[in-house]
């Protein structure tokens, strides 16, 4: 058995550059934190959250039964630990930095009591498990609120006020953790601060990550155009950087959080989204990058009221938003897996789990999280089966009666989510003829049930896809019809098939491809078109999308020269996240940004044939008829000779963090059975760890907490038994 080994040492601390931004449309909610909901409080507003040593930390503001705050894995949201506040609501939570800072969190100061009629001028320390153990209350610089915060360096904060009459300046102060001391600094004057030129107030002020002789923000509470501005740590000097227009929002509103994350200035507002600039110098402000609109971070969240408050990991491909109700999103960047960074995951068999000969496996697919994966041929191979993302567990199959399906997925529609739709295809031993129709059956898979229905105009659908929950679009198998794509009306119960007329009389539509289509997709971003290509063709295959309004198709590129023979060529095209993936046969695929529905862009990457070979232990002459990538872009699906099904996920990675006194380890859950390795000393080897520590599972992610002992400990996973 193949041992995937995994290495990360306690004493590492990796910092990460950030790349451009994620552009505009590609953020998906990785996962949302409720500190009141883990502390029992009741769900209020959450300001602030914050990044600090690849955790989220979290606070919840308000009165005696709101109040609490939170610290969670990143990425998997796992609750490391949290506190009730014995006295006042925190409005911003954090690490501490420091000689001896590590072990503690720090808490602004903020309102008090149920009644709200007081705030408190202090900040309080807690110990890292945040159990409100052994919390420290310390008076603040000239008895400030403070609102929010950030570090200098390891013994310095720049802070916000909180109180009226106070909110336009900015102080600089310096910190010891053990015992906590505040001093005041006084590099920028003798008072220890400066007052800003803002209007209103300032939310919230962040160093840079390039420019970190810098801090950043802006006007908070003016819809008037307010402004947004860079203060030299070292002068104290603040310069205007530029303004954002006419705002919306009342209440807390406006503008909240300014960051700067590789040269990228984000423009964080409660109620009109994102504004990503590029940054000339740490002083002036370049062009729009991108923006990331309120419609467009309500679509990932769910959510449609006001944010308060954002943050970026230092790599910018997470963000964090503050909401009402309980809640902090953690959104991730939806863009493909980098070339090189595919393992394999799991391999499903349906030959294995039916007791049939192995055979190619053709278009498998996705649903609601599940696979779905079809073997073709005479009557001692056909079979088809579903099977658990992440895990390849089988939840069911059949061996079809009849014929073959060369593809297989979940019905649409009223009551179709009980039943699977298998297509067309050859009937026999001798595979001589072919099935001109469609063949549902109960969930389990396990043929029961099975009822078929005759295709619009007796053609032999080799795939479709569902257009809406009561329409397909669908290819033709048989020669001489293989460049006609189909649309037809679908009922579920009892099933029925009925010419769909949207774009002609007929219900198809005859492309222009010159040799076959063997799949068509409809997209996700842009979900008004459908994806196909040229396949059996060598010679620059073009690809496509068709308007699924009209049935009109746009010529959008071509594969190039390529080889393979047989069942071969440009067989599949899939839209994801605005994200073109190319498929092919025997030449990897090619994956292209999309400037719109109809127009392509650059290609952003290509996995090789050799890439994939390398993963699925296949050899160079093998092909791979089919494909399909999650909706969150994370995994793929390859089908191929032999009886399998292959799902590639990202590369392990071995993610660690050093709360306190204890080591993180975090990894994905995909990665099935694991035991955790330490070293001392990477010349001596790897030993299992005994006892093992615990592994907890949250969403897609697996956790491990190991309390750390003295010097350099490096620790590694290895694939169970």
């Amino acid at each position: 058995m193949r041992k995937h080994l995994i290495l990360a040492a306690a004493c590492l601390v990796v910092t990460l550059a950030q790349a451009a931004p994620i552009p505009s449309g590609h953020w998906q909610l990785g996962v949302t934190v409720r500190p009141c909901a883990d502390l029992g409080q009741q769900p209020n507003t959450t300001y602030n959250p914050r990044y600090f040593d690849g955790e989220i930390y979290a606070t919840q503001i308000s009165g005696d039964a709101f109040r609490c705050f939170g610290r969670y894995l990143s990425g998997s949201g796992t609750f490391l630990g949290g506190a009730i506040p014995p006295v006042n609501e925190h409005r911003m939570i954090g690490r501490h930095r420091g000689p001896g800072g590590t072990n503690y969190v720090l808490g602004s100061g903020g309102a008090i009591g149920a009644n709200m009629a007081t705030f408190a001028s202090t900040f309080t320390r807690y110990d890292s498990d945040l159990y409100a153990s052994n919390p420290l209350a310390v008076d603040t610089i000239d008895t400030e609120v403070v609102e929010s915060f950030d570090w200098v360096d390891n013994n310095t904060i720049i802070s916000t006020c909180y109180i009226s009459g106070q909110r336009n300046k900015l102080y600089l102060t310096d910190v010891t953790a053990d015992p906590l001391v505040l001093t005041r600094n006084t590099t920028w004057n003798a008072n220890g601060y400066v007052t800003t030129p803002v209007i209103e107030r300032i939310r919230n002020v962040r160093v840079g990550q390039k420019y970190n002789g810098y801090a950043y923000y802006g006007d908070a509470g003016n819809n008037t155009n307010p402004s947004f501005y860079a203060i030299n740590l070292v002068t104290g000097a603040s310069t205007l950087l530029g303004s954002l227009g006419t705002l919306t929002g009342a209440g807390s509103f406006g503008l909240w959080t300014v960051i700067e994350r590789g040269g990228y200035l984000y423009v964080q507002t409660t109620d009109n989204g994102i504004l990503v600039y590029n940054m000339t110098s740490a002083t002036v402000l370049g062009s729009l990058y991108t923006t990331y609109t309120k419609a467009e971070l309500d679509a990932a969240t769910g959510y449609t009221a006001q944010y308060y408050g954002l943050d970026l990991s230092p790599d910018g491909t997470k963000m964090l938003l503050g909401a009402a109700f309980g809640n902090v999103f953690e959104l991730q960047a939806r863009v493909p897996v980098a070339s090189g960074q595919w393992q394999l995951g799991v391999i499903v068999r349906p030959c294995a789990d039916l007791g049939q000969q192995a055979n190619t496996t053709y278009n498998p697919r996705y649903f609601d999280g599940e696979i779905y994966a079809t073997q073709i041929s005479g009557d001692a191979f056909r079979c088809f089966g579903r099977y658990l993302s992440g895990a390849g567990t089988f939840l069911g199959g059949a061996i079809p009666p009849v014929n073959e399906h060369r593809m297989i997925g979940r019905l649409r529609g009223p009551g179709g989510t009980t039943y699977v739709l298998g297509s067309g295809g050859a009937i026999g031993a001798n595979m001589a003829t072919f099935a001109s129709t469609f063949t549902r059956y109960d969930s389990d898979l396990y043929a029961s049930n099975p009822g078929a229905v005759d295709t619009i105009d007796t053609e032999v659908v080799e795939s479709f896809d569902w257009v809406d929950d009561d329409t397909m679009i669908s290819t033709c198998y048989i020669s001489g019809q293989r460049s006609k794509l189909y649309l037809t009306d679908v009922t579920a119960d009892a099933l029925a098939l009925t010419r769909n007329t949207t774009w002609n009389a007929n219900g198809y539509v005859t492309t222009s491809v010159i040799e076959r289509i063997r799949n068509v997709r409809v997209g996700q971003k842009f979900s008004g078109y459908a994806y196909y290509g040229d396949a059996g063709n060598n010679s620059s295959p073009n690809f496509y999308a068709i308007n699924l309004t009209n049935g009109v198709s746009t010529l959008l590129g071509n594969a190039g020269t390529l080889t393979g023979g047989g069942s071969f060529g440009l067989w599949t095209v899939v839209e994801r996240g605005g994200y073109l993936y190319v498929h092919t046969t025997d030449n990897g695929i090619q994956v292209y940004n999309m400037t719109d529905a109809t127009t392509l862009g650059s290609l952003y990457t290509t996995y090789t044939k050799a890439e994939l070979d390398a993963c699925t232990g296949r050899l160079t002459a093998d092909q791979y008829f089919g494909f399909d990538v999650s909706p969150d872009l994370k995994t793929i699906l390859l089908g191929a000779a032999l009886g399998n099904v292959f799902e590639l996920a990202p590369a392990l990675r071995l993610d660690l963090s050093r709360p306190g006194t204890d080591v993180t380890l975090s990894w994905p859950a995909y990665y099935g059975t694991e035991v955790v390795q330490s070293s001392s000393d990477l010349s001596a080897g790897f030993a299992d760890m005994s006892p093992q520590p615990t592994v907890m599972r949250s969403g897609s992610v697996n956790t491990v907490i190991i309390l750390a002992g003295a010097g350099n400990t490096y620790f590694r996973v290895r694939k169970g038994p």
